[in-house]
């Protein structure tokens, strides 16, 4: 089945929730204001409105230097040997293979299909049917595997684990699909003092899926920057008017 990457919404679709997958994750909302969003699983524990949202932390044993079996320019599988963790039935589908060290090094792919397999084992990973290897890999590639990014997402943890992807515009319940906000005026829980007209930062000190005052000079400056405090600011735990730029 295609799913549009961006579609069109009215105020209020923002806040659809679903228990079951009605578009491609990642799938880009935008709504008549410009505010955009990003369609993702909620990974297993409820998350309030209003949070800061990231990426699940990737697999150890896939994520990197898995050793890759010699494949043709033009082919659509790739064949890896994983670490001691087996796979579960795709997986990795609408995820990434990239190339990390070796022959065809600094290459990333689509994948459509994985499928199950025992850890220390051989997996054969199908790409997506209009990407292909590029450069031929050969018994020196090294390759990682990273499932979608808006599969499964967490809260942002209080200590960096991965990529902040977005803010809850309404509360999403365990196992449940909904948006997390990337662009636009938005409400965001605060961990601290923030300014009107500063930047903000991921990582609330004490507040998990809390955001920060970014100090460029001071600690914290190289914390991943999520946007501007509009003009209304709130106390720590409360709700600021911020308008995001996640990318």
């Amino acid at each position: 089945m295609s799913f549009p990457h961006t579609i069109y919404g009215s105020f209020g679709d923002e806040k659809e929730t679903s228990t079951s997958k009605r578009r491609a994750l990642g799938t880009v909302l935008e709504l008549p204001d410009g505010r955009q969003f990003k369609y993702a699983l909620n990974g297993g524990t409820a998350i309030a409105a209003g949070a800061l949202s990231a990426s699940k932390i990737m697999v150890a044993n896939h994520d990197m230097d898995l050793v890759t079996a010699a494949t043709s320019a033009g082919s659509q599988t790739v064949t890896v040997t994983l670490g001691n963790t087996a796979t579960t039935l795709n997986q990795y589908s609408d995820g990434y293979l990239y190339t990390n060290d070796g022959t065809a090094e600094g290459h990333i792919y689509r994948i459509k299909s994985n499928p199950v397999a025992s850890g220390n084992a051989t997996c054969v990973i199908t790409l997506d049917d209009n990407d292909k290897i590029v450069d031929a890999l050969d018994s020196t590639t090294l390759s990682g595997l990273l499932e979608n990014p808006y599969n499964e997402v967490v809260i942002s943890p209080t200590t960096v684990t991965c990529r902040t992807i977005g803010v809850t515009p309404t509360s999403l319940a365990a196992d449940e699909y909904g948006y997390l906000q990337t662009k636009g005026l938005a409400s965001v829980l605060v961990s601290g003092t923030v300014v009107a007209g500063e930047p903000l930062r991921v990582a609330g000190a004490t507040t998990a899926g809390a955001a920060m005052a970014l100090d460029r000079d001071g600690s914290g400056e190289n914390e991943q920057e999520i946007g501007v405090v509009h003009n209304v600011v709130a106390v720590t735990t409360d709700y600021c008017l911020a308008f995001l730029n996640i990318d």
